[in-house]
């Protein structure tokens, strides 16, 4: 799988025909939350894997060729290996999120050594990197970089001494999937599917996954949900630039990845909703566009955000199609919202604004006239 698809999904090779993935999955998510240890995730899950038969050599048929061939599946090597992989994956992720909340005091991060005995020779020359916190480089070289790999970062107020301040070399080198036939460059020294942050890969796939729960949801639960998410103080870190996205460098790469992060903030009313040929019903605000309301409108603000859903439910007018420009009245004022369809059919808030009475007055006329 690509590791931005990890994100979201979770897989292990060979279980297709024995109903275990839910059990592996349900262990695996008990051993990073309640911190349990190797023996005990092994000894609770083993029994079960070898009820259902998934242990051992087994003759599975190749789902690329159709033949049937032997292969090893479940053994206690491979557990271990789920065991790690996860635990460092969630444990990479949970450090980020607090490198995210520190970085304005420590605004670095050092590479460090592995504690392994045995070290990859691009991991230890990699040692001693320092760079800024949100420099690109950490999208495919924060640690983990492996299996078992147990390199680290350091945050730090300034580098120290002797730090090396320049990006090492990607020295991308092609990869091809044997499953799936796709080829990708890598990095080199970094094993296929590692070439992630899972911290920043989390930031940016959880609005989505929320969003896509919402969207299933009846309506009335929806809004009920939408309307508790809105007291979320990660609504108020997206609607007030909480991550301090900076508009003005919005194209700088080291920003795509905070830029992505995106929250409900609105329930799209079905007229709207066909209007904008969409099935989605949620309405979303990136970290990105949050950042440009907020430098060119500061006059959105908390009073707006509560009651821009009766705006919605209720606008003056409305026009357009794949991007919709809509009135509303908000405290005897009108605003304009702007509604994005993108090409995955997520909707997104992409502007809000005061505009002017005689504006108002003219999108009111065009809308009356058929969009004429």
């Amino acid at each position: 799988m690509a590791p931005r698809e990890h994100a979201l999904a979770f897989t292990v090779a060979r279980t297709a025909g024995f109903d275990v993935l839910d059990d592996i999955r349900t262990a695996t998510r008990k051993a990073v939350v309640d911190r349990i240890p190797f023996a005990q995730f092994r000894d609770e899950l083993v029994p079960l894997l070898k009820a259902k038969g998934w242990w051992g050599e087994k003759r599975v048929i190749d789902p690329r060729t159709g033949e049937t061939t032997k292969v090893q599946v479940g053994s206690l090597r491979r557990l271990d290996l789920i065991y790690d992989a996860n635990i460092r994956s969630a444990e990479a992720a949970g450090d980020w999120a607090r490198i995210q909340r520190v970085k304005d005091a420590l605004p670095w991060l050092e590479y460090l050594t592995s504690t392994s005995e045995r070290k990859r020779p691009l991991h230890l020359s990699w040692v001693g990197t320092t760079l800024p916190v949100d420099d690109p480089w950490w999208s495919t070289h924060y640690p983990p970089n492996g299996w078992r790999c147990k390199c680290r970062v350091r945050s730090r107020a300034v580098p120290r001494e002797g730090a090396q301040l320049t990006r090492p070399p990607l020295n991308p080198r092609p990869w091809t999937n044997r499953t799936t036939g796709e080829s990708r460059l890598v990095p080199a020294g970094i094993d296929p599917g590692w070439d992630n942050n899972p911290g920043r890969a989390r930031e940016q796939m959880a609005g989505r996954r929320l969003v896509a729960r919402l969207d299933r949801m009846g309506s009335e639960a929806r809004r009920e949900a939408v309307r508790h998410l809105r007291q979320d103080p990660v609504f108020s870190y997206v609607t007030e630039n909480g991550a301090g996205f900076d508009y003005h460098r919005r194209l700088d790469p080291a920003q795509q990845g905070a830029g992505r992060l995106r929250w409900p903030v609105a329930v799209l009313p079905d007229p709207l909703a066909a209007r904008l040929g969409t099935t989605s019903r949620t309405v979303a605000l990136s970290v990105a566009d949050a950042a440009k309301i907020v430098v060119k409108h500061p006059e959105i603000g908390p009073d707006f955000w509560a009651v821009l859903q009766a705006g919605l439910d209720q606008p003056e007018a409305v026009d357009g199609d794949e991007k919709l420009r809509v009135l509303v009245r908000i405290g005897g004022k009108p605003f304009m919202v702007v509604l994005k369809r993108t090409a995955a059919e997520e909707v997104l808030l992409n502007s809000a604004h005061r505009v002017e009475e005689w504006q108002a007055d003219r999108l009111k006329r065009k809308d009356a006239a058929g969009g004429a």
